[in-house]
């Protein structure tokens, strides 16, 4: 089925934009504009309920992310001179963007180079699956991960790691009764 409708009014998502909406509420104001089945299929994706997704996007998207993940646990495995077999799952297809994109991830020095370029691949792979159907429901989808991926970036922003920080910082003091710099008695 198509939706040029919806599909047309959609704005332009770019990584590490801050998105216009969240998730939840794309997948409410999609509420009309999809058939039923399409309705909870994008619910149950932006959910991350696998087992309950049935379309071919959702299978291709949950076994990029597996493989992803994979790759992840391989390259920190590594690492740690550990063996990762015990964290591998199995999936669907095969990218060989993913394994090249974890290999430059795992080469960068910052953990948020590292994310982002992982998150570049996700996106790469999203407008991939979509291609296909530049109207149909996967474009909807597809544009819900991105809708998740563009609100986990907005919320990294340094106010919040900042935050993060000072109650880590302040949970240690309260945890060994030293101030900031102070030596341990």
């Amino acid at each position: 089925m198509s939706y040029f409708y919806l599909v047309a009014s959609l704005p332009t998502l770019d990584l590490g934009d801050t998105p216009p909406f969240t998730a939840e509420e794309f997948v409410f104001h999609s509420t009309g504009a999809l058939s039923a089945e399409d309705q909870l299929e994008l619910e149950h994706l932006v959910n991350g309920n696998e087992n309950e997704c049935s379309s071919a996007f959702a299978a291709q998207w949950f076994g990029a992310d597996t493989q992803m993940r994979n790759a992840i646990a391989r390259a920190r495995a590594n690492r740690r001179s550990v063996d990762a077999k015990s964290f591998i799952r199995s999936h669907q297809g095969f990218y060989g963007i993913i394994e090249k994109a974890v290999t430059e991830a795992f080469a960068k020095q910052s953990p948020l180079d590292r994310e982002f370029t992982l998150d570049r691949c996700r996106w790469t792979i999203l407008d991939e699956l979509a291609q296909g159907d530049p109207f149909g429901l996967a474009q909807v989808l597809a544009f819900g991960v991105k809708v998740q991926i563009t609100a986990r970036w907005a919320a990294m922003k340094e106010e919040k790691g900042m935050e993060r920080v000072e109650a880590l910082i302040e949970a240690n003091v309260s945890e060994h009764g030293n101030e900031p710099g102070e030596a341990a008695a």
